[in-house]
């Protein structure tokens, strides 16, 4: 079995790790807030790259949507994706159901610098590839106090690949969504994750994260939160689990609040 802390790809983990850490560190250093404050919402973004290890471009249309009832909450993607041409695209979509504690119990659930505790699950499903693609998972997540809003969370999970010949193994997943005001017109939005899955029996330790550090263009016009224009850098360390098999595309990003 392979660590997924081990070989040359663990460098570009830390370099997302240190961009984290950096951004809380920028934040305005106000008294943390016991809740997260997130609202989330729905989201299209409209990404174009270039990989930075092979002669070959990326597009990708992605659609997003957080939202919350009560003590539910749940997040959603879809990425419509292929070359520039997106014709005969692949169709990949990932979903969330959770369960607040907090908001469940009403009481607060939180700890240290756990802010609340929530269980749920997910599924992963691909359309299009060269084979059949399904895995759903299972476990509890933890969201952390920040200053002001944002989000910082910690999904740890029980991860099954469908198919005879794959065990079941584990997925944590870091993820945040943290503003940076770097003055009164300029404000900057770093958000991404972090995938780290392990061994499933065929193929190996694998980790995918994709951060990005978003511009608010409408801010600059006065109507901010609408429109940000920006990078994300898509790194992919051992491939859907084939060791060895590295991914690492940069890509152009508009994003739009729906």
């Amino acid at each position: 079995m392979h660590s997924f802390l081990s070989g040359p790809g663990l460098k570009h983990g830390r370099v997302s790790l240190l961009l984290l850490l950096l951004s809380l560190w920028l934040l305005p250093q106000q008294e943390t807030q016991a809740q997260v404050i997130y609202t989330g919402g729905s989201n299209m973004q409209l990404l174009y790259g270039r990989h930075l290890n092979q002669p070959a471009d990326l597009a990708t249309i992605t659609v997003e949507h957080f939202g919350m009832v009560g003590a539910f909450e749940h997040f959603g993607f879809a990425d419509l994706s292929n070359d520039v041409s997106l014709a005969n695209p692949d169709l990949y979509m990932e979903w969330y159901p959770k369960l607040s504690l907090s908001r469940a119990s009403g009481s607060e659930v939180s700890f240290g610098p756990v802010s609340d505790v929530l269980v749920g699950g997910g599924v992963n499903v691909l359309f299009g590839g060269s084979e059949d693609f399904f895995v759903y998972l299972l476990g509890p997540a933890f969201k952390f106090k920040l200053p002001g809003q944002g989000l910082l969370q910690l999904e740890t999970f029980y991860y099954k690949q469908h198919g005879g010949e794959y065990s079941g193994t584990y997925q944590f997943t870091p993820s945040w969504d943290i503003p940076l005001p770097a003055s009164e017109k300029v404000h900057f939005r770093f958000r991404g994750f972090m995938d780290f899955i392990g061994d499933r029996g065929p193929g190996t330790t694998q980790y995918l994260t994709q951060p990005q550090l978003l511009l608010d263009l409408g801010n600059l016009g006065g109507k901010p939160g609408k429109i940000y224009g920006g990078t994300e850098w898509r790194y992919w360390h051992n491939v859907i689990g084939l060791e060895g098999v590295n991914e690492s595309i940069l890509q152009a990003n508009i994003l739009i609040n729906l």
